[in-house]
């Protein structure tokens, strides 16, 4: 048969293009079918690999050889109950025992590999010490010109430096559905003192659980987000919501994001700012073994709660770049960047003017494995903002240098 003889021979594009000629004149003969899936299962095929190798034993269900392809082809679709219950079913027939030493085995690794899938939980331990150029994104000046009056401004309104130190709590967590499906938890919670202005210090927790959909090229999320801020042991911001995305590979190292978000954020202390936030956003993603990008660009609006309250209001564009580079197993550095264009919705009541404003900000960050627990990491980030209301202008940098312990 030209096309086992062309398999044999280590011919398989040229075995898969004979049988497709004669597929329909051959499929659903058992010897056909195992063959088919066969050269299906090397050239990576799976979703016919599984058809072939399933027709074949219906028609033949002591062909052990195609039952144990058939179990190694679940397996490569990460159908691993299924791949399971087809080497445990295969172990009731009348095989050679080497075989069934290796099968056992198969169904072994099998088993260990699905159980490993269905609860993983990592959690990280941080500690970062640092330099804030300015903490409370205050004025560089100590008066500011709108609309030829001079305004003179509060030591709280000017730029205002400060050592850090930032202790944080992440915990992520997933639980497998089937091959294909699984539900996910994010949590983090992070503290931050200052030497010297402790009306900066902040509390923040913020837990995220949904809904994860993975198949082939494509990918689906559904969050439902929640956050909670507090600065000076006094509640400052709520905020709930929900987030989805879909990802799509449309070519080997290439893929496709489209991911949306709705939230509601309470403002406990000011009621003013409770507000309610939609987000578009569109990313291009490019990723190879040690080395990923991803350019994302994000339509937003800021939605004030209450009418007296407009002019917090806003809409806003932006455009990111992230990417990562792994120089080998043990260095790794990382580069982010956003430029956003800020509009808000009714004019300043005091004074008078339509904000209008844009924020750009720059991170670098180096990160050294000690082992595969611990990391040492290092980053330097600054945030430039400029607006027509030269008292909303700042410019701050950080840099902190910590540690963190995975487990």
């Amino acid at each position: 048969m030209k096309i086992s003889k062309a398999f044999n021979n280590q011919k398989t594009q040229e075995a898969f293009r004979l049988a497709e000629m004669y597929f329909d004149d051959l499929a659903g003969i058992p010897e056909f079918d195992s063959l088919y899936g066969q050269i299906c299962l090397k050239l990576n095929k799976i979703d016919e690999a599984v058809f072939a190798f399933e027709r074949a034993i219906s028609e033949k269900s002591d062909d052990y050889s195609a039952y144990y392809l058939l179990a190694l082809s679940y397996a490569k679709q990460n159908n691993l109950n299924q791949s399971e219950q087809t080497l445990s079913s295969l172990l009731l027939l009348s095989i050679p025992n080497d075989l069934r030493l290796n099968i056992e085995e198969t169904l072994r690794f099998v088993k260990n590999k699905r159980q490993s899938l269905d609860s993983h939980i990592s959690q990280r331990i941080s500690v970062n010490l640092g330099h804030d150029s300015n903490v409370n994104s205050g004025s560089l000046d100590d008066r500011v010109v709108v609309s030829g009056i001079e305004i003179l401004l509060d030591e709280a309104s000017l730029e205002s430096s400060d050592r850090f130190a930032r202790f944080s709590y992440d915990l992520y967590g997933k639980w497998q559905n089937t091959q294909y499906d699984a539900w996910r938890l994010n949590f983090n919670f992070s503290q931050q003192t200052h030497h010297r202005l402790s009306q900066f210090n902040r509390n923040q927790a913020n837990v995220g659980f949904g809904y994860e959909f993975a198949k082939s090229y494509y990918r689906f999320n559904f969050l439902g987000l929640a956050s909670v801020m507090s600065l000076d042991e006094a509640t400052y911001q709520q905020q709930v919501g929900i987030a989805s995305s879909i990802e799509y590979q449309f070519l080997k190292s290439w893929a496709l994001e489209l991911n949306g978000k709705a939230s509601s954020i309470n403002n406990v202390q000011n009621e003013h700012l409770d507000s309610e936030i939609f987000e578009l956003g569109l990313g291009f993603l490019y990723f190879e073994k040690s080395f990923l990008a991803k350019v994302t660009l994000l339509n937003g609006k800021q939605n004030a709660d209450l009418p007296i309250a407009r002019h917090y209001g806003r809409d806003y564009k932006a455009a990111s770049l992230y990417f990562s580079y792994s120089f080998s197993s043990f260095h790794s550095f990382v580069f982010s960047s956003q430029y956003k264009i800020v509009e808000h919705h009714d004019i300043h009541p005091f004074f008078l003017i339509l904000r209008d404003e844009k924020m750009r900000d720059a991170s670098f960050e180096w990160r050294y494995n000690l082992s595969r627990q611990w990391q040492i990491q290092t980053r330097f980030s600054h945030y430039k903002k400029s607006s027509n209301l030269a008292i909303y202008e700042f410019d701050r940098s950080e840099l902190y240098l910590g540690a963190s312990y995975d487990f």
